[in-house]
């Protein structure tokens, strides 16, 4: 088993609330809850570190939807792009998600 180590912090009033909200609506004792908000950063810390470039979700992300787009522009049903876009938007209503705004022309955000 590792060593477990102890981290003392100070935090302003309204943090130290929802901490203690956060943990209790959680089920969770605070100690348990900050120490997975920390072990959580550190994974994410890490995991950007150790990543190549090429592997970033947003750069990924970014090449899919232009990719999509691109075979959706090229495909021999000339209404599936526009159907798609629409979907997508419906989709985005029925999350709550903020619609993209149009950036002139024929351009969907994808």
């Amino acid at each position: 088993m590792t060593r477990q180590d102890r981290l003392q912090t100070f935090v302003s009033l309204p943090v130290s609330n929802w901490v203690r909200q956060s943990a209790a609506d959680q089920g969770e004792s605070v100690s348990v809850f900050i120490r997975d908000l920390i072990v959580a950063a550190w994974h994410l810390d890490n995991e950007t570190k150790d990543r190549p470039a090429g592997l970033d979700p947003a750069r990924q992300n970014i090449f899919i939807s232009v990719a999509l787009d691109a075979l959706l522009a090229g495909h021999p049903d000339v209404t599936l792009r526009d159907r798609t876009h629409e979907a997508y938007r419906r989709r985005l209503e029925r999350l709550g998600l903020p619609l993209g705004t149009n950036m002139g022309g024929q351009s969907h955000e994808a």
